[in-house]
């Protein structure tokens, strides 16, 4: 199979490097069309007609933020349920169609968003589009349907936190870094919430936010925009507005201004740390300076945290940094898996210089292009596919707020000067703004107290404004 042309356009922006970004940079527009139907319904189409190909996804504006205490992991089980039939279509046939058609399906659910998507033929989207409205409104909640998917849903829990060596740790620093927004909860759920969720409340939470006016409707790939617009007409118009009001108002989360440190004794074979620092939400002016400082940090295995925790000191058997950029604030983390015989602290410490080094003195020019050019590469390897295509669009849209930003936003990475990393660093990735979980492999009695560790679970040293 030849490249792509998308592919070879990449390796041409990489290989010029610096030169590359002392001219203007401009990549491949991506022309828009967009439909508002009466009942809120939102649609964005792409036109692209290289392959007979399309991918349609549709992006509840729901996640575990918009859950409440005592009613947690719903946005989760509904990833689930909206497989489970609807008064139309019985249980299981939803995915059938799609992969009797040659396609595929499948939907992921975050803090923010709950997202199903389809890859088919281009010869199947009508069918595929008649599917997901079916699905929108007609949704079958019985008693038996929700049992079943409690026990998928709880199993999986296990399987990715529970079962899971560090699985405890992201949550524990969520819990702890986060005071009064709901992302503070993560998108699992509990598992003592699902099991008492009642098929009214899981009704109640589907006719709130599965509904036209909250959800987002991307077409990508080979088709006729004007006949594709006459489908979503026919099979998402008659569909009825939501009228229950939907949340969008969230407690802003204090600013912190001293260190919280947990102490964590797990069944884990060796020790770990992972810091959280309170960054701002995507999108906005000082996101840009710390998604480039992430790859600064630690793309690839030359990196200053990868190269100096795992080469030059051989402490650590992995580490990184990288942002969770989200629609509100959230965190940026720097984490490590340290040898044995190694402490978390020498890694912290270890970390400490390195960030200290990017609050002192601005980035060098070189590592500064070689981050954006790292971040013009996963643009363009992002289009690669209609489905790539469709999550770029439906990101802007949805969470940034702007679908044309799959578009404008390169151009936001390209303005980002060394003085504006400097300038981020010293706002954000300070002490008296980090949360610290470090994890000891689980010592018992008199051992643990021996060696200055909690037998409690947690400790904390917490400031807020």
């Amino acid at each position: 199979m030849w490249p792509s042309v998308n592919f070879l356009l990449a390796l041409a922006l990489l290989a010029a490097g610096r030169a590359l970004l002392a001219a203007p940079v401009t990549l491949p527009s991506t022309a828009i069309r967009s439909l508002k139907l009466a009942n809120g319904l939102r649609a964005l189409m792409v036109e692209r007609h290289d392959i007979p190909v399309v991918s349609v996804e549709v992006w509840y504006h729901v996640g575990s933020k918009n859950e409440q205490p005592g009613k947690t992991g719903f946005a989760h089980l509904f990833e689930h349920l909206m497989f489970d039939g609807t008064r139309t279509v019985g249980a299981e046939q939803f995915s059938s169609y799609i992969v009797r058609a040659g396609g595929e399906d499948n939907a992921y659910t975050t803090e923010d968003m709950t997202v199903f998507w389809e890859t088919v033929p281009s010869t199947s989207l009508q069918q595929v589009l008649w599917l997901e409205a079916d699905r929108m409104r007609n949704l079958d909640i019985s008693k038996e349907t929700l049992e079943n998917e409690k026990k998928v849903v709880e199993e999986e829990r296990r399987m990715r936190f529970d079962n899971q060596p560090y699985g405890s740790v992201v949550e524990t620093l969520y819990h702890t870094a986060f005071t009064v927004h709901p992302y503070q909860r993560t998108a699992i759920g509990s598992m003592e919430d699902v099991e008492h969720a009642t098929v009214d409340d899981v009704r109640e939470f589907y006719d709130t936010h599965y509904v036209p006016n909250n959800a987002t409707l991307l077409v990508v790939g080979d088709f006729e925009a004007a006949q594709c617009e006459d489908w979503i007409r026919k099979y998402f118009g008659p569909l009825e507005r939501g009228t229950r009001p939907i949340n969008r108002e969230f407690p802003a989360e204090p600013r912190q201004t001293a260190e919280r440190m947990v102490k964590l004794n797990l069944d884990v074979a060796l020790p770990a740390f992972v810091e959280g620092f309170h960054m701002p939400a995507d999108g906005t002016p000082d996101a840009y300076p710390l998604r480039l400082a992430s790859k600064i940090l630690s793309e690839g295995e030359s990196s200053p945290i990868y190269r100096r925790l795992v080469y030059e000191k051989q402490i650590a058997l992995d580490a990184e940094s990288s942002g969770n950029f989200t629609e509100d604030p959230n965190l940026f983390f720097v984490f490590a898996v340290l040898n044995p015989g190694h402490s978390p602290a020498e890694g912290e410490g270890e970390v400490d210089s390195i960030l200290a080094e990017l609050r002192n003195k601005p980035v060098s020019e070189e590592e500064l292009d070689e981050a954006k050019n790292q971040i013009l590469r996963d643009y363009i390897q992002g289009r690669e596919t209609v489905r790539c295509r469709g999550e770029e669009l439906g990101y802007a849209a949805v969470i940034l707020k702007d679908p044309n930003l799959v578009n404008t936003e390169p151009q936001r990475f390209l303005d980002v000067t060394p003085e504006d990393i400097q300038r981020a660093a010293r706002k954000y990735l300070v002490p008296q703004n980090m949360t610290l979980i470090e994890v000891y492999p689980r010592i018992t009695g008199k051992s643990a107290a021996a060696q200055g560790r909690d037998a409690s679970p947690r400790t904390t040293r917490a400031g807020n404004e």
